[in-house]
């Protein structure tokens, strides 16, 4: 009996033993595994940007530059061989900040829009790869050249048949000459279109509104507008318009403003203004329309100008001028006004003779005035920058001295077209 009892002890004994060695196993933490040996990358080469260049041309300090010059540099070379484009910074400030050209591949830029006249400008170039790294050039600055008035005109006797008191407008990246008084004596109603000032279409030999001279036209609500004017009989209140200078649609036939010629037309602040005129008499009456069917007189509150014909209006510095012409006498002051009914003269008596039947036109920031009767026909030129101070382009144009002529600005150039110099004219005139 005894020896069974000690078997079953030293049994239970075992079994404990077993199960806590199993428990202890199950228990234990999973041995430490070495760690990977660490492996060291490659080393990763650091960009490099582009090398050092130099800008070619325009020289540093050029002057009487063209106002559609071509800008050169020498190629930046990539030490990764990386490819190299590069963006032209131009502005008038120095440095330059305004981005003038970008993402250029070859090492030249050649402007496709005009410059300012006599300005002073700053351009560099900055080299750049693929990979973010980049490289300045130098600054160099210029001074553009002032207007240029070539020797001959780019047409000598245009299509159109030689004419005075026409009008002229840019319409649909055209040039577009409407009507006048021919060497005939006869009045026009015909209306030409140029892509180049070189070469005229005609639109139509006879546009439904009558012949007529010291009319005006203007480009409103993407129409042309003609307005008033003599037709050898009577002066006209008619205002007609079109889209595309063949076919024409009349307005009215009596707008609310007597019938006029010798007036000026301009498109200001969102409305079509007709200033002054004549019909027996000069007046300086301004009227305005929204629409070219219904005009408005503005009332004068502080004084204006006198009785005014045969001047010139423009707008300029967001205001809308009055320069010379008549009140029976020639007049050479200049006058403006922000909202048709306050007038200021900026100079009573500018430095041009005292003349009539001339032309202005806006470009490149100033004021310009060519020719006119003083009372002999005239081919100066005169400009300025405020409308108070003018000062002398040239006292003898290479275009023959002329009035009855017309003038805008169109392609980055100003034009000179016909007139009259002791013959009626046809030819064109174009500069910049």
């Amino acid at each position: 009996m005894k020896t069974i009892k000690i078997i079953q002890y030293l049994s239970l004994v075992f079994l404990v033993f077993v199960t806590s060695c199993g428990s202890d196993d199950n228990n234990a933490p999973d041995p430490v595994s070495e760690p990977d040996p660490v492996t060291n990358p490659d080393p990763v080469e650091e960009n490099k940007s582009p090398e050092t260049f130099n800008l070619i041309s325009l020289a540093d300090g050029e002057v009487d530059t063209d106002i559609k010059p071509t800008f050169s540099w020498e190629t930046s070379t990539d030490p990764d061989g990386d490819a190299v484009t590069y963006d032209l910074y131009l502005d008038s400030k120095n440095p330059p900040e305004i981005l003038y050209g970008e993402n250029i591949s070859n090492t030249n830029l050649e402007t496709t829009e005009s410059l300012g006249l006599l300005k002073n400008y700053h351009w560099k170039v900055v080299a750049k790869d693929d990979k973010g790294g980049s490289t300045e050039s130098a600054i160099h600055s210029f001074t553009t050249r002032d207007l240029q008035i070539p020797n001959e005109p780019i047409a000598l006797n245009a299509e159109f048949s030689n004419r005075r008191k026409a009008s002229v407008i840019e319409f649909e990246d055209k040039l577009w000459v409407i009507g006048g008084n021919t060497d005939d004596f006869s009045d026009l109603n015909d209306v030409w279109q140029s892509e180049d000032g070189v070469k005229w279409e005609q639109v139509t030999p006879e546009a439904p509104f009558s012949g007529r001279r010291e009319h005006t036209s203007v480009v409103f609500d993407d129409k042309i507008w003609i307005i008033g004017g003599y037709n050898g009989d009577i002066y006209l209140n008619d205002i007609w318009y079109s889209e595309d200078g063949e076919n024409w649609t009349q307005a009215t036939a009596t707008a609310q403003f007597s019938g006029r010629g010798r007036h000026t037309s301009v498109v200001y602040n969102n409305k079509i203004w007709v200033i002054g005129g004549y019909n027996g008499t000069n007046n300086n009456e301004v009227w305005s329309s929204e629409d070219g069917i219904t005009w408005a007189e503005t009332t004068p509150v502080t004084s204006i100008f006198s009785e005014r014909s045969l001047h010139t209006s423009v707008v300029f510095d967001d205001k809308l001028w009055v320069i010379a012409g008549t009140d029976d006498t020639r007049q050479n002051d200049v006058w403006y006004t922000e909202d048709g009914a306050n007038w200021t003269e900026a100079t009573s008596a500018a430095p041009f003779a005292k003349r009539i039947r001339h032309t202005s036109v806006v470009y490149d920031n100033r004021i310009w005035l060519f020719g006119g009767a003083a009372p002999s026909s005239l081919n100066d030129v005169w400009y300025s920058t405020n409308g108070t101070e003018w000062k002398q382009f040239t006292n003898n144009a290479p275009f023959s001295k002329r009035f009855d002529h017309i003038s805008t600005v169109f392609k980055e150039k100003v034009w000179v077209i016909g007139g009259y110099d002791g013959s009626y004219l046809n030819d064109v005139w174009a500069f910049d």
